[in-house]
């Protein structure tokens, strides 16, 4: 049970925390360069969508987003998808049992980076006085494509690297033109020298307060995709998770969270959320708690930080349904050593270990109200009237009511 509070002190409290909030949102709001990236999509052409990002360099967390909003058209409002998305702690156990470090705790900086790191012929601009982080404009490739009709896509990318000691952490945040957010984390650089042989792990926590349209109302489902091998047919479901938890990745259920908001929808009526999906090569598993699962969900707790705290934080479960909630992501890297990582010469190590990726995606469910980064002014084709080979004799309406294959007559 949680302590007992008069109803004077908890309305005390709640405005207090409200007029913090309040507070908060509007320094979070008027963040200004080089610490906002305000971008909109195409970079070339009126504008169809935009981001507004709000980041900070933070020792130990590195890049951390202090804000971000997404703008589905011109005419839409912005809608706010975090409040602060940060890499909450870095697990590295190696596999003989030691060292285990938790490489956020030691408080690394961001290194600063030069034109090499963020080359601006690439569409990189260095940003920050201690020039710590990379903005990246990217061709993301094909967004969609049908027959001759196609749209390529584009993002903005934020990255800097943590200075681990012998690792670099690249931190790296994705925003994408239809709404999409990605975050990974990019280990690199030389392996440990004490055990420069040893396998070990890399194991990132995501700490992603998610306030969709502002901080009241949300609500996280898991979301599974279960097939029936015993027949033909297949089942989604969509379960709300009411109480602070750990919930687990399963890969033959497709799990994802579903974070949606109470109040916003789209025009056609349907509410508007966001899909949280791993991106991954394997699932960690260690001796410590707070590795025993890969999605937490949380209500929020300004004093709740600490990714490796997650067992804590859930041991007397909080109503986190129509709540201000905060999701976890626990995503690894197994660092299988191999000679490709570098060599010992005259008893020194050369050589670098090449970046090695885990993360997430963000994906918008119902934001838009139709397909987004469609053709301004233009309507797709229309669908052919007979199939292929064979041609119309008699029309009803838009639709051919009699075809014929094209070497014969129209009866």
């Amino acid at each position: 049970m949680r302590p007992h509070r008069s109803q004077r002190l908890a309305l005390m409290l709640v405005c207090s925390y409200l007029l913090l909030a309040a507070a908060a949102e509007t320094a979070r709001a008027q963040c200004s360069a080089p610490f906002l990236v305000d971008q909109t999509f195409p970079t070339a052409g009126p504008m169809e969508t935009r981001w507004r990002i709000c980041w900070q360099p933070m020792a130990g967390n590195g890049l951390v987003i202090t804000a971000a909003s997404f703008q589905k058209s011109p005419s839409a409002p912005l809608v706010r998808v975090f409040w602060d998305a940060r890499v909450s702690e870095i697990f590295v156990p190696y596999h003989s049992g030691s060292p285990r470090y938790h490489a956020v705790d030691y408080g690394f900086p961001l290194i600063p980076l030069n034109s090499n790191d963020c080359p601006a012929a690439k569409g990189g601009t260095i940003l920050g006085s201690g020039k710590e982080v990379c903005k990246e404009l990217r061709d993301r490739g094909l967004a969609w494509k049908d027959d001759t009709n196609v749209r390529r896509g584009e993002e903005v990318v934020t990255w800097g690297a943590l200075d681990a000691a012998n690792y670099n952490y690249v931190i790296e945040w994705t925003f994408r033109d239809d709404g999409v957010v990605l975050g990974r984390v990019g280990a690199t650089a030389q392996n440990l020298p004490s055990v420069p042989f040893e396998a070990h792990m890399h194991g990132p926590i995501w700490r992603l307060d998610i306030d969709l349209n502002g901080f009241a109302g949300d609500s996280v489902f898991l979301g599974k995709h279960i097939e029936s091998v015993a027949g033909t047919t297949a089942t989604d479901t969509m379960t709300l998770i009411s109480t602070e938890s750990g919930q687990q990745w399963n890969p033959l259920e497709f799990t994802a969270l579903h974070i949606q908001d109470s109040t916003l929808k789209n025009s056609r009526g349907h509410a508007s959320g966001y899909h949280l999906m791993p991106i991954r090569t394997g699932t960690p598993r260690h001796f410590e708690d707070f590795t025993r699962n890969d999605f937490w969900v949380t209500r929020y707790d300004p004093a709740e930080m600490a990714g490796d705290s997650l067992p804590t934080y859930v041991s007397t479960p909080a109503n986190v349904a129509n709540a201000d909630i905060v999701a976890w992501y626990y995503g690894g890297l197994h660092h299988l050593v191999r000679d490709e990582d570098g060599e010992i010469v005259n008893g020194i190590w050369r050589g670098e270990a090449h970046v090695m990726w885990t993360g997430f995606m963000l994906k918008p469910h119902n934001l838009f109200d139709t397909t987004p980064l469609f053709p301004v002014g233009t309507t797709p084709p229309p669908p052919p009237l007979c199939p292929q080979g064979q041609r119309c004799c008699e029309m009803e309406g838009n639709r051919c009511r009699i075809c014929v294959p094209n070497n014969a007559q129209c009866p």
